[in-house]
């Protein structure tokens, strides 16, 4: 069988909880004797659209995977008027045309383009989406507010999401309002038609599938089939109780950034200091993306060492794991939880926040807590208890998600039972000139672009 996996980026550029499970699904399925070919994103910007390729191999199992990266020339191609790609898409179809697979799988589409189904269906293709964040109802993916900070649970709409994205740089003064409804309306008839058009479509969790299915219309009856992830981590010996001047360790491994929510926990942590629950207390962060410590003022008793990026095969044994207890601050309605999982299989006491997926998944372990993303509150006395019981002795878990190899079982059968359904429905063939439309748009863009300010684009002075 040939399975091509698209995705938005891959290892070792891209390292993101999809990415990671993306690489770990293709290495199991090759080493299973599946011919896999992933064609991902890249943030690598090129004068002139390119494709690169080469070969991941499993250091494990020695399979190897072919991976072909999709370099696109164009500017700021993560923006939400860029979802669509005619460069990317000729390019995944010359790919079908030439690789021939028996079916492919959309992981993502961001970097991509927002017709892979359709394009896997004109030449008969099957296909399955994974759904594995907000893409489909969220202009931003995440579906967090940027002003506030927040959870949305905003109707997926022309208005309300504009003014949403049009918070975050770049923004496009030049384009009118009314051609921004236009693209709000094209992106979404696209990607309902991605999803019309996949014989399977597929969420992390229960919770995700309901909730992509209120937003957009579409998913119900998604199938539930967690990341796939290709090593468990092993607990380390608990830390002992701090003595004297030392200090209670906490740990946050998801990164810096607003969307992660480790603004709001060392905010809530500030509050717990200063009203004498727990001190001193350490704060340890990692992640891609550090936090801007520059305008925050630690009361005695609270410190915040950050490490950086991470590799996760040495998390079991780096500083921001050998804490007393984890911390998951994400403000998004988490799809799933990947983190989660990794201080649940490390043997932390865990606080999450209580995004419907995480509390499908984890109400009911031992040693997990959790607390109201939208109220500070909440936090900051999920946080005193959290600090007021540590260190907390935990009874032995058991495994909180398949294994590897169930979840490889579980998308071959369905990649066998989409190779033996009908032929995709028909798809709408191109026009003849909806490239040269498209192409022209996408060079305007740019060129107005190029030629706006900084600052009217939304970036501060530097």
């Amino acid at each position: 069988m040939k399975v091509l996996l698209a995705v938005h980026g891959y290892p070792p550029e891209l390292c993101g909880g999809t990415e990671g499970s993306t690489q770990a699904l293709a290495r199991s399925a090759a080493a299973g004797g599946v011919e896999v070919m992933v064609v991902a994103g890249s943030l690598e910007h090129g004068e002139e659209f390119s494709v690169s390729e080469d070969v991941d191999r499993d250091p494990q199992t020695g399979a190897g995977v072919r991976v072909r990266r999709m370099h696109r020339s164009d500017l700021y191609f993560d923006h939400w008027h860029k979802l669509h790609s005619q460069d990317v898409g000729q390019a995944f179809t010359d790919i079908l045309e030439e690789w021939r697979p028996d079916v492919v799988h959309v992981m993502h589409w961001l970097r991509l383009s927002d017709d892979l189904v359709l394009r896997a269906a004109r030449a008969g293709i099957p296909s399955l989406v994974t759904l594995n964040d907000h893409l489909t109802s969220c202009l931003l993916s995440l579906r967090v507010h940027p002003e506030r900070e927040a959870p949305c649970e905003e109707t997926h709409s022309a208005m309300v999401c504009m003014a949403c994205a049009g918070a975050l740089p770049p923004r496009t003064p030049w384009v009118p309002l009314e051609q921004q409804m236009v693209l709000f309306a094209e992106r979404k008839a696209r990607l309902d038609r991605e999803l019309d058009l996949a014989q399977y479509r597929i969420v992390p969790s229960l919770a995700h599938g309901e909730a992509l299915a209120r937003h957009t219309g579409r998913s119900q009856g998604a199938l539930v089939i967690p990341p796939a992830r290709a090593e468990r981590l092993s607990p380390s010996p608990p830390l002992p109780a701090p003595d004297g001047d030392q200090p209670l360790r906490l740990g946050l491994w998801s990164g810096g950034g607003a969307a992660k929510g480790a603004r709001s926990i060392l905010s809530a942590l500030i509050r717990v200091v200063d009203a004498g629950l727990a001190s001193p207390v350490e704060l340890h962060l990692a992640g891609i993306e550090p936090m801007d410590m520059s305008a925050v003022d630690l009361p005695k008793g609270l410190c915040c060492i950050q490490h950086g990026p991470f590799k996760h095969d040495e998390l079991s044994q780096h500083p921001v794991t050998r804490v007393h207890a984890a911390l998951v601050g994400s403000l998004a309605p988490e799809s799933y939880g990947l983190v989660a999982d990794e201080a649940f299989e490390l043997g932390l006491p865990t606080l999450l926040p209580s995004a419907p997926a995480l509390v499908e998944r984890f109400q009911d372990q031992a040693g997990v807590d959790f607390y109201d993303p939208a109220s500070e509150a909440s936090l900051v006395e999920a946080l005193g208890a959290l600090c007021a019981r540590l260190p907390q002795p935990l009874s032995a878990r058991g495994d909180i998600a398949p294994s590897m190899q169930a979840l490889t079982a579980m998308h071959m059968g369905l990649w066998e039972r989409a190779c033996a359904a009908p032929v995709p429905a028909e798809a709408p063939a191109e026009n003849w000139f909806e490239s040269r439309l498209r192409s022209e748009a996408q060079a305007s863009w740019d060129r107005q672009c190029s030629q706006t300010s900084p600052e009217d684009l939304g970036f501060s002075p530097s």
